[in-house]
């Protein structure tokens, strides 16, 4: 833990007190001979680099500053009533952020003229006004947003978390009698899928990628082809416990890719409607589902047409 705090450039972790004014005066303690402080709110995770520097290169001219958004929506002041009283002019109003920094001395000082005087204050520009000193607006991403509600948090996964991606594979020998299950649509044919369960093989390399993605064990260990309740079960159930499963975790798909390899039957007349079913099972727009199928050139076990083999990519979101 220490060496990462090096790393970071922390050096003292101190225990904060009950107001903001209270943490921020006793983290500012420990700073040494720091000459410009910068106070930032750890809900705002995703501020930049870029406004880092923009924020730093202020305070070489500046005694304060902080980093803020410009208002881009209509604001109404209501009364208790919630009726609407008056509209500001937005223009010259701004969104306070964070860091917002401060010489150190200048800092330190207003600390302890409002700790002196019993004075609390939301943020450091409202301190550093009361006291007479000016503080400079340096422009803002909106991306640098406060989390503060359960959708903030949501979006923020999104934009922090990487793409999780999980390949999936599936093969299943062909037996005699129709229909052929795949993709959760039934292919009139005179072949099926053998397996404990449907046979789909479509689906199973799905649920395959999808457990992947979200760095779970794989199929065999959900579904055991030991468990007699399994036996014929419909593949679509299958993913649909897959997907409720990835939701608890705050995973859903994003995008699948799909190669189907068989030397008969042929296809390629289904590939469409399977898109459009495996695009409804996965709530996912059509053009987020590719399905793709290729013989296997008469080669192997495919391709004397004794088996289906299936391969999928799968992406994942957060949500």
């Amino acid at each position: 833990m220490q060496g990462w705090l090096r790393e970071a450039g922390i050096t003292a972790v101190v225990a904060g007190g009950e107001t903001r004014q209270a943490s921020v005066r006793a983290g500012v303690a420990p700073a040494g001979d720091a000459e410009v402080i910068l106070v930032h709110d750890a809900a705002r995770p995703l501020v930049s680099e870029a406004a880092l520097r923009r924020l730093l290169d202020a305070l070489r001219g500046k005694s304060a500053a902080l980093l803020a958004q410009p208002v881009v929506a209509t604001l109404q002041e209501v009364d208790g009533a919630g009726c609407i009283q008056r509209t500001p002019e937005r223009s010259s109003l701004r969104m306070a952020a964070t860091p917002q920094g401060a010489r150190a001395v200048l800092l330190r000082e207003v600390l302890a003229k409002a700790a002196s005087q019993g004075l609390d204050f939301t943020d450091e520009a409202a301190l550093l006004r009361h006291f007479g000193h000016e503080v400079f607006v340096v422009e803002d991403s909106s991306l640098n947003f406060k989390i503060t509600t359960p959708e903030d948090l949501r979006i923020a996964r999104a934009l922090m978390e990487p793409p999780r991606s999980g390949f999936g594979f599936d093969i299943h020998r062909l037996v005699a009698g129709g229909p052929l299950r795949l993709g959760g649509i039934d292919i009139d044919a005179d072949l099926h899928l053998h397996g404990h369960s449907d046979g789909d093989a479509v689906l199973h390399a799905v649920i395959e990628g999808l457990l992947g993605a979200a760095g779970l064990p794989d199929i065999g260990e959900h579904f055991p082809d030991t468990d007699p309740a399994l036996k014929g079960v419909d593949s679509r159930v299958l993913l649909k416990k897959t997907l409720a499963s990835l939701a608890e975790l705050g995973h859903a798909p994003a995008q699948v890719d799909i190669t189907l390899i068989a030397e008969k039957p042929r296809l390629g007349p289904w590939k469409s409607k399977m898109k459009l079913a495996l695009a409804e099972l996965l709530a996912l727009p059509a053009d987020r589902v590719a399905v793709k199928a290729r013989t296997h050139e008469g080669l192997d076990a495919i391709g004397r047409g004794e088996a289906i083999s299936v391969h999928a990519l799968v992406t994942l979101r957060a949500c």
